[in-house]
């Protein structure tokens, strides 16, 4: 690192000295005496009971303090962005606040929202889950406080000096810590695509803050400056509200309400001297495993003098309620903004906490259901996230059927693991990947596929985190796009179609060929795009079979001869074609923003298809539509084209637009560029769409929802047609209830009451037939038992049934009779012989087959009681039926 990068004005005019730790060599700078850096395993805490803070601050209270501090030094209070980071595409959830910037402020696309600003950012991160609750100070949820100022070339707002400075005084004048006490770790930092120096903040022992200067670019052939300077800070709010308290481990200090709440019906106690060693030594150790754990607590047993088993009795209940009380919270934030649980994508870690907060519930015998944890963190936060107080009733209700999952989940493990363990060799183990698999596949912890096996099964110290590395990706969900191997730098087409949606027809010059298509200086034809299709139409009377996009050239696809470069064409595009896409376009709209009223804040558009004829979308929901929530979808869209509302389409600046409509903004995925095309209808949808709309709602038409399915966990499709085509496919149901009604000779207002009529005689019918049938079977049974033959007061049966009669039900009639052998044959060609024997017959089944067999062909086998074979030969069944008295007598003879 170069050290002039941190030889500060600000630390040379305060007196502060440059410094190098005595143990680890790192270099810090300080206005104290200090010998080391201060940060562990250097030092240890020294905060624990002696808070360094002239104030003992609620998490809430930390928070507002900051926020107004930086208020009061100029700089712009913006809200949160949410969990889910929906502007890109590169990660699932906001790790760190600098995230809300990346790509769009940093790479100077757009300004930011405020500048300077400051904000406390709502983050996620699993890369520690497997410590949350055991090293005092991990959580998956935390909030960063952070002030941010981007300096261009021409205005620079403040860097490196101005910052430490406004650290240094938020510490010292605002939460009074002695200025000797700071500490200030020289260090680099990297992180999407950028880096810069830094400064770790360092004090009693605990890094409460970093500060970011980033500077450069990391690209493949070198690091390059910045064209943009960034102030990227990031404060934990969690540890400083800890640091303020002095209590015994971050997890006292800032779950406030929901603990307490846990430990009385828990009926857990603290041992708050024990709690504190604990939280040092584990703050000495950079805990990554589970040796590391076993590790601390000897250490600390050992340190308080006493062992180690009365140490886990006292601190293993309350890791799990820490693990609960954190899961909640997460869990909390992640469904308010949208996270729906499932098996795939954000969804997949909603799950991992819904399922690993139950497990830690189970282990301390808390028979409640989890929502009503959640529900005591969302009355915590909604104080200050005031929309988590709207959407309570849709965070519960997904808490509850994840629950229900759960249990579900947990009914089919037992005998699932009894299986596995079965199938296992001697010497064999269930294998980590193995335990990974029952996890991501069939929802079974680790924990519980230890419980239900029959062996010995080893758990890896960071099972969790190994999961959630797999999933921690987003993989780019895109529809086949042939427009990918077609060359780049291509000429420019003017799309006229945006200019006027209804231009069906127009005047063009080729300006190139490629492939089987030719590009035109300007156009009207809608290349395929955003899940709709192409137009169709002609050039020249040529038809047009298929329109797409690369980049900002449009190729058009003939069927016949090409034109020359330099052909002046006339374009016309299929007007009943456009018209249909455009409203099944519009129709996705207006569906995504009703199911989201009807079914809850997080619907999301998770995939869709406009064709000609019907459209597709796909939104993210827990279960299938009900019958009821389809209709009342369906005339709640209809209900919004009959209003007649304008469908407003306007080019924006990508800042004002998600100041104006947020991030819902991108149902379709993350859309490039600073300016951004938004359509609108208004009070019910807004989104970067580059689709072709109607003007207004009433020019949509008609809309059927036609079926709706669960096509993945987490997703469901809706499936939908719109004008012409929902009028065909309304007469074509209503065809076919005349057509039933013609049939059951009655009006179509009668057919349910006649219907249900009909299926109360059919199952009357059903029970007569059934009476008979028993009746008929008991007197075969009786014939034949009549007219057996008795060997050793032993009945034999030998008969093959009338194509009418079941041989299998008689044979295991016959079968529940004491001192009966039966022979049933089937009535079929290349006949089945079924052999069954009741009590007190000492004779093996699977002889009499095998000599049957011999004598007529066939194969087959069974049981003592039960056998049969198939492909008797048809001519011996006969013989064989005539043979079987001999066949029992030679069998009890060679017996005797």
């Amino acid at each position: 690192m170069n050290t002039s990068e941190y030889e500060l004005e600000y630390f040379k005019s305060k007196g502060f000295t440059r410094k190098k730790c005595s143990k680890c060599g790192r270099y810090y700078w300080t206005l104290g005496s200090w010998e080391t850096c201060g940060e562990p395993p250097c030092e240890e805490y020294t905060f624990i009971g002696n808070s360094p803070m002239n104030k003992s601050l609620t998490l809430h209270e930390m928070r507002e303090t900051y926020l107004r501090f930086f208020e009061k030094h100029g700089h712009t209070r913006i809200n949160r962005y949410p969990i889910v980071a929906r502007w890109r595409d590169d990660v699932f959830f906001t790790q760190a606040s600098i995230y809300d910037f990346q790509p769009w402020v940093i790479e100077g696309v757009v300004d930011p929202p405020a500048n300077p600003l400051v904000i406390s950012q709502t983050c996620v991160r699993f890369n520690d889950i497997d410590n949350v609750g055991k090293t005092g100070r991990h959580f998956t949820f935390f909030e960063m406080l952070a002030h941010h100022a981007f300096n261009k070339r021409n205005k620079e707002i403040y860097f490196k000096d101005r910052t430490v400075e406004l650290c240094q005084e938020f510490f010292t004048s605002c939460l009074g810590v002695s200025p000797e006490k700071m500490r200030y770790i020289e260090e680099w930092w990297e992180g999407g695509g950028n880096s810069g120096p830094c400064l770790e903040v360092i004090l009693d022992g605990v890094e409460l803050a970093t500060l970011v200067f980033m500077m450069y670019k990391d690209e493949p052939d070198g690091r390059k400056p910045l064209s943009m300077t960034v102030v990227d800070t990031g404060y934990g709010l969690e540890r400083i509200t800890w640091v303020s308290q002095g209590t015994s481990s971050a997890y006292e200090a800032v779950f406030g309400p929901v603990l307490q709440y846990l430990k009385e019906i828990a009926g857990i106690s603290t041992d708050s001297r024990i709690l504190e060693e604990y939280c040092k030594v584990a703050g000495m150790t950079n805990a990554r495993t589970a040796a590391d754990i076993k590790k601390i607590r000897e250490m600390t047993a050992e340190r308080i003098g006493i062992s180690y088993g009365e140490l886990i009795q006292c601190i293993r209940p309350l890791e799990d309620i820490y693990v609960i009380c954190d899961h909640t919270r997460a869990l909390a934030f992640m469904l308010n903004d949208g996270v729906v649980p499932s098996n795939v994508r954000e969804g997949y870690f909603a799950r991992l906490l819904v399922r690993r907060a139950l497990r830690a519930m189970r282990d301390l015998g808390i028979n409640i259901p989890l929502s009503e944890i959640v529900n005591k963190q969302i009355d915590f936060f909604s104080a200050v996230f005031t929309e988590m107080k709207e959407n309570k009733e849709d965070i519960l209700g997904l808490v509850d059927y994840e629950e229900e999952k759960y249990k579900e989940t947990l009914a089919r493990g037992r005998q699932l693991v009894s299986r596995i363990t079965k199938s296992l060799g001697p010497g064999e183990r269930i294998s980590t990947e193995m335990l990974i698999e029952l996890y991501d596949s069939h929802g079974l912890n680790p924990e519980i596929v230890q419980e239900f096996a029959s062996l010995q099964v080893d758990i890896p110290d960071d099972f969790y985190i190994r999961v959630a590395a797999r999933h921690e990706k987003p993989e780019v969900m895109r529809e086949e796009d042939i427009s990918t191997e077609l060359p780049e730098n291509l000429p420019e087409t003017k799309l006229l179609y945006y200019e006027d949606p209804e231009l069906l027809e127009f005047e063009a010059t080729v300006i190139a060929k490629i492939d089987k298509g030719v590009i035109l200086d300007r156009t009207a034809f809608y290349p395929e795009g955003g899940g709709q299709e192409w137009d169709t139409g002609t050039l020249n009377g040529m038809k047009v079979i298929r329109v797409l996009r690369k980049g900002n050239s449009v190729i058009h696809f003939l069927e016949g001869d090409f034109f020359q470069i330099g052909t002046k064409v006339k374009g016309i595009v299929d007007r009943k074609r456009r018209m249909q896409l455009m409203r099944h376009h519009t129709a996705a709209h207006l569906i995504n923003g009703i199911t989201r009223k009807l079914l809850g804040n997080h619907v999301w558009q998770a995939g869709a298809h406009k064709s000609e004829d019907f459209g597709r979308l796909d939104i993210t929901h827990h279960q299938n539509l009900t019958r009821e929530q389809i209709s009342e979808l369906e005339k709640e869209v209809n209900r919004i084209v009959l209003e007649n509302l304008p469908v407003r389409i306007k080019m924006m600046s990508r800042a004002e637009a998600e100041k104006l409509y947020g991030f819902r903004l991108y149902q379709g995925g993350v859309v490039p560029g600073a300016i951004i095309r938004v359509v609108e209808v208004e009070g019910l949808d807004a989104e970067a769409c580059g689709g072709l709309h109607c003007k207004n709602t009433g020019q949509v038409g008609l809309v059927r929802i036609s079926k709706t399915k669960r096509i993945q966990d987490g997703v469901v499709r809706i499936e939908y047609s719109v004008g012409m085509s929902a009028v065909e496919n309304v007469i074509r149901d209503k065809e076919i209830v005349w057509m039933l009604s013609e049939k059951l000779r009655t009006t179509p207002e009668q057919l349910i009451s006649i219907s249900d009529k009909i299926l109360e005689d059919l199952k009357e019918t059903k029970r007569a037939y059934e009476n008979l049938r028993i009746a008929y079977n008991n007197n075969i049974l009786s014939r034949l038992l009549e007219n057996a033959a008795i060997i050793d007061n032993m009945k034999i049966v030998a008969y093959r049934v009338r194509e009418f009669e079941d041989p299998v039900e008689i044979s295991k009639a016959l079968a529940t009779r004491e001192s009966v052998l039966s022979v049933i044959v089937s009535a079929e060609k290349n006949p089945r012989i079924l052999v069954s024997c009741g009590e007190n017959v000492g004779i093996d089944c699977r002889l009499i087959l095998k000599e049957i067999t011999a004598m007529a062909g066939g194969a087959g086998g069974g049981k003592k009681d039960f056998a049969q074979a198939g492909g008797l030969q048809e001519e011996m069944v006969d013989e064989v039926l005539r043979n079987v008295p001999e066949i029992v007598k030679r069998l009890m003879s060679g017996c005797a």
